[in-house]
């Protein structure tokens, strides 16, 4: 495994990702920009739900990882098998409760009338069957860890050619098909996530990932993924709760800055994940490098890591931005909304000069087992910096939408720094979970 073997197919994959939630966008925005607004609202409670299976992913990728690096297949594999039940099963109990509480969770966000009824459609059809979300982002964690990067990259592929073709023909309407509207849209996209499982379980099959589950179930082994999973995964799911309270802060100034924020933040979504996917093939290299007792490894990689996804991060944020207006007239042909789109996006670009760090170095981290740094230094940053400042600039001084995008740079910044002090300092290495070559 290389870092440009695991981060290339990686990238592909969440790049693919991105892009089914921006077709979903697109197509929306053929019925109505209130349609983007309510759906801009939806997605944060959908990106939280995808967050919250993170607790077991990125448990199950530090295991496996250090485990594989140490040599000892088997209990790599029980993690593996482990992992599928358990997420699954949590994806069933999060689709219940968005069923039952979708309206009180969409009326804290300001959501009446025409927004509330686009929103609770799109919401409890894609939240509903979250657990087929569950599963393939399960099955892509393990493939990934295995050093089978590829597969998940064709099945997301093959995920997003299937939801174009069906969200075409609901805007579309070729041979006087009805109009499905929103929940057309919704259904394309559970659909094709249905498929993607099927060619998920048939690829592991392929590949011989061993998923056979130990019986009496390893409860005791779900537990050491979640004693890692939940701090590891926590930051991430309170910088989510943040973009919750930053979207609730926007909601207040009408449809209009919704939608500016929804296109903005989905523009910002591409330069992320080639960060993201660096950091995600660093993750798994420093977790086998760790298991392997190699420090010395892990420990430039993952500076290597920074600053390739640096550069990439800057390149493409060069792109978006000169290609923005262009690109937003697909979505929009609003004078206001270009304006405050051209806003956000120049501040994210002072942004990304920090984003690097929290992406490989924060991540990088939590792949050695040092999750309570990583934990407090992103919470502690969120919540004493980026919703204050959010709040302070939207509510108080009224600086508008861009605003939140200030809230964002000012903690990306704060917790990056963070996670470089902590890595120059080494104390992860008595984290580690292998000891001698063997489970701490």
């Amino acid at each position: 495994m290389t870092l440009a073997g695991l981060a290339l197919p990686i990238f592909v994959e969440n790049f693919l990702n991105k892009l089914l939630t921006m077709v979903n966008v697109y197509l929306l925005a053929r019925l109505s920009q209130d349609a983007v607004a309510a759906i801009g609202v939806a997605n944060q409670f959908i990106n939280f739900i995808t967050m919250a299976f993170s607790f077991i992913t990125f448990g199950t990728a530090v295991v496996i990882a250090q485990n594989r690096g140490a040599g000892d297949e088997e209990r790599a594999g029980q993690a593996a098998t482990t992992a599928v039940a358990a997420n699954v099963a949590f994806g069933l109990l999060i689709g219940l409760i968005i069923l039952l509480f979708h309206r009180p969770l969409l009326a804290m966000m300001n959501m009446e009338g025409a927004l509330m009824t686009y929103s609770a459609t799109y919401l409890t059809i894609i939240g509903g069957f979250s657990f087929l979300q569950a599963l393939n982002l399960t099955l892509a964690t393990i493939m990934r860890n295995y050093g089978q990067a590829k597969a998940p990259m064709m099945v997301f592929l093959f995920m997003n050619v299937i939801n174009l073709l069906g969200n075409a023909a609901v805007v579309m309407r070729p041979f006087g098909m009805p109009d499905f509207g929103i929940a057309g849209i919704a259904t394309c996209t559970v659909l094709s996530q249905l498929l993607a499982s099927v060619a998920m379980i048939a690829c592991a099959i392929k590949t011989r990932i061993k998923l056979r589950l130990p019986r009496p179930f390893p409860f005791r082994l779900l537990g050491e993924i979640l004693k890692i999973g939940l701090p590891g995964a926590g930051d991430g799911l309170a910088f989510n709760v943040a973009n919750i309270f930053l979207t609730y802060f926007v909601s207040g100034m009408g449809a209009a800055a919704l939608a500016a924020q929804t296109y903005a933040v989905q523009f910002i979504a591409f330069v992320q994940v080639l960060g993201y996917s660096v950091g995600q093939g660093s993750q798994i290299l420093v977790g086998y490098h760790c298991g392997a007792r190699d420090f010395d490894g892990a420990y430039k990689l993952a500076w290597r890591g920074v600053w390739i996804a640096m550069g990439l991060n800057l390149a493409v944020m060069a792109l978006v931005f000169a290609l923005q207006r262009p690109l937003l007239l697909l979505f929009t042909d609003s004078a206001e909304i270009a304006r405050m789109v051209f806003w956000c996006l120049v501040v994210d670009f002072v942004l990304e000069f920090g984003r690097p760090f929290n992406l490989v170095l924060g991540v990088s981290l939590r792949g050695t087992g040092d999750v309570m740094w990583a934990l407090a230094a992103s919470v502690g940053s969120i919540c004493l910096v980026c919703i204050p400042v959010g709040f302070v600039l939207t509510q108080v001084f009224h600086l508008g939408v861009y605003a939140i995008f200030i809230a964002l740079l000012c903690d990306e910044w704060l917790r990056g720094q963070l996670m470089a002090y902590r890595w120059r300092t080494r104390k992860w290495e008595k984290y580690v979970l292998i000891k001698d070559g063997h489970a701490a």
